[in-house]
This record gives C-alpha cells, structure tokens and sequence, in this order.
C-alpha cells in the first residue's frame, strides 16, 4: 500500500470515528433537550363523521337538502379549561351562505389518552344557538344584509375565545366585527373596527362583493382568526387574506398579495393598533390565530389545496415585539415591503405535512381552522389540538389532531430576520 492509500485509510477510520462521536453527542444533546425545544409529537388523531347531527331541535332540511342540524363546518376550536370540554364553532353553513343557515357552537369532549387504541375521542354534548341583543337568531345567510322580526343580520362566525366570566367573543368576517355573547349564547356588545377593513357594499356572492368594493376585507376573506392576551386584555383579529386596497386583481378580479393585517383591539378602550403579517406566498391564506403571550402567538398558514396536493399547512410562531404599527395606513405596498414597515417575525414551529407525522395522504383535508391548547399532560407537556373545517360535507369528516409541545416560555429569537 502506498502512502496515499494509508493516508487516505487512516483517515477513513479517523471520520468514521468522529462520525460515531458526534452522532452520540446529537443523540445525546437529543434526549436532554429542554421541554420547550422537544419537537412537537403527534398523539393522535379524532373524527365525527360528515354525516353526524348536532343537539340542537333544528330538524328540518335546508334549502339545499341537507339537515340544518349537520354537525361539522368547524372554524374555531377553543378549550374552556374545564376537564374535556371544548368550544367548536361552525362558520356560516352549508353553500357559501346560501341556505339560510342558524349560527350556532357546539360543546364538545375531546377525551385524550396518550398510547391507548384510541387516544383521541370525541363527544357532543351541548348544542348553543347565537342571537342578537334583542334574541333574533344570527344566521349565514349571505342575503341578510338586514335585521327582520325573526332573524338578525348575516353572520359568518370564524373565530372564538373565552373570557373569565364564562363570555366568549366571536369574529364575524362579515363584517369584519368582534361581538362578545353571554353564556346563553346572547350578543351583548361590539367593538367597532376601524374604516379601512370595511366594505361599502356588500353583496351576495363573493365575485360581486369584490366587483363593487375598492377597500376593505376581500370577500370571505376577512377577520378569520381570533386571540384572547392571557390577560384577557387584548383580542387579536387576523385577516385570512389582503385587504382590497393592499393587494392587486388578477384579471379574474381575484384579490392576491402577501402583507395582511393583524389586528389588535384593547378590549377596555377598543383602541386598536395593526401590524403586517407576510404570506410566504400569494396562495397561502391565514387561519387562527392563539396566544402565547401579550406579544407571541401561534397561527396556522395554509394553501388552498386538499389531499396530495397540500404543500404548505403549517403552523408559524409570531413576534410582535418589532414589528411596525400600520393602523395608520389605510393601505399598504403591494408588492416588497420598504425598510419603514417591519412585519411580524415569523418561523415554522409545526408542519403537519412533515413525513415525520404520517399525516399526508389523498384525504388530508383542505382546510385547517381550529387552534387551541388543551389541557397539561402527565409528563408535564402542553397539549395543542388542530381541528379541521369539512364545509359540512357528507363525504369528509371533521379532524381533529392532537399534539404534545413543550413549554413555550422561552421566547421566540429577537434576533432573527423577520419575512419580507
């Protein structure tokens, strides 16, 4: 053997060796992780049939042959902090809002036992109805522009938090407006929202609302998330997509852009300030939005596209602390963002379509719209529970996907580059 081939063996031997001792030092830096820097775990998944039927005495069939008491269209979820019980908040109905659908929530179990056959269960146990400060049933129906003797104004309900005194608030994407209801599912009060997210005529469909309208949220596309600070302060509303005036027209007349607005409303004052949330692309819209402290959140980015054609469903952790206030600006650049506007610091904290979770398939749903903690495990890890939006299809169900983080208090990197 030359001497290049000794060199060249012994040197084999010496990378192969530091190869062996630096994959035991990974494996052991590993295991001793601190709890809030373990990897998300997968603990199981749940599902109510798309053909399942709520509580509530709504028996007869809508206006498209479909029960009025369909369970599923799920936009929200959110933990009430009692044993296992959870809010599940469906969106408008069936249809776009066309079969006059009466908005309600449900009470849900979400039993959740780690490592059993079956880990995640699910219950319905109370059906609520929503109403109106004078009792008239909201409904979905895109055509009730108005109040009537019997029904209240079009709601299109997206996202749902609870108050200390058993209140929740609920964020309409009519309008866009925040309305908080009282236990029996009673409107008690609303907080205005500044000119710049409303539109001036509404319409029916979505291709009419955004023909007539210059400003304001995109048709089906406004406040489609909601966080409540663990104070209770602070609500925090998230626009699905751009606003008209922030973003372009395809020649479909399609809104698209990338900088969307977060919105947060001081619940005391409603003093709102806003910030820029940037799509990491023009096909992503934003979903929900939770708490992790006054100024961390949680917020579920997604495209447009069910089963095998799912490229991005993830859920992104969010900074505010550096971020630039926009409520100032009635509109925004549509393309780049210039050095004046920061947006949120953003970093992907889960991707449920990570092969690691096995949870990419033909059947994945399209939609991802229910975010919330959920109760503390044994071992000392928060739960986090994703739920799915079926569109109150018979042939899909509704998801729900459970996972055990860890501690989120250390914060998210100040330093790191925020997306432009």
């Amino acid at each position: 053997m030359n001497l290049a081939s000794k060199f060249s063996s012994g040197n084999g031997r010496l990378m192969h060796a530091a190869f062996r001792l630096s994959f035991a030092m990974v494996l052991s830096l590993c295991t001793t992780l601190p709890v809030w820097a373990q990897v998300p775990e997968l603990l199981g998944v749940g599902e109510f049939s798309g053909t399942a039927t709520d509580l509530s005495p709504l028996t007869e069939l809508l206006t498209n042959g479909e029960p009025h008491n369909r369970l599923g269209g799920f936009s929200a979820l959110e933990y009430t902090g009692e044993a296992n019980r959870y809010i599940a908040l469906p969106d408008r109905g069936p249809d776009d809002g066309a079969t006059g659908y009466i908005c309600r929530y449900q009470l849900i179990e979400i039993d959740i036992q780690p490592g059993t056959p079956q880990p995640v269960q699910l219950k319905v146990l109370k059906t609520q109805q929503l109403s109106d400060v004078q009792g008239r049933p909201f409904t979905g129906d895109s055509r009730q522009f108005e109040a009537t003797a019997d029904r209240s104004q079009r709601f299109d309900p997206e996202g749902v938090r609870l108050t200390g005194n058993g209140h929740c608030w609920i964020s309409d994407e009519y309008g866009p407006s925040l309305i908080e209801f009282d236990a029996t599912g009673r409107a008690i009060r609303s907080i205005a929202l500044p000119k710049h997210l409303q539109i001036l005529h509404p319409a029916d469909s979505k291709k009419a609302e955004n023909a007539l309208n210059q400003s304001g949220r995109s048709s089906n596309k406004g406040m489609e998330g909601l966080a409540i600070t663990p104070d209770g302060s602070m609500l925090v509303g998230l626009m699905q997509h751009v606003l008209l005036q922030d973003g372009e027209r395809e020649d479909n007349g399609k809104p698209v852009g990338r900088n969307c607005r977060l919105v947060c409303v001081d619940i005391a004052s409603g003093n709102v300030k806003e910030f820029v949330y940037r799509l990491d692309s023009d096909d992503n819209g934003l979903n929900e939005i939770l708490a992790v402290s006054d100024s961390e959140f949680l917020v579920i980015e997604r495209d447009g596209e069910p089963g095998d054609q799912a490229r991005f469903k993830k859920i992104m952790r969010i900074n505010l602390a550096n971020a630039t206030e926009v409520q100032h600006l009635d509109s925004l650049p549509h393309g780049a963002l210039p050095d004046s506007i920061v947006p949120v610091q953003k970093e992907v904290f889960l991707d449920l379509l990570d092969p690691a979770y096995g949870l990419a398939s033909a059947n994945f749903p399209e939609k991802l719209e229910g975010l919330t903690f959920g109760p503390t495990l044994a071992d000392g890890r928060q739960t986090l529970l994703v739920g799915s939006d079926n569109d109150f299809e018979a042939d899909h169900p509704s998801v729900v996907y459970v996972f055990a983080i860890g501690d989120l208090a250390e914060p998210l990197n100040n330093t790191a580059a925020a997306s432009r």
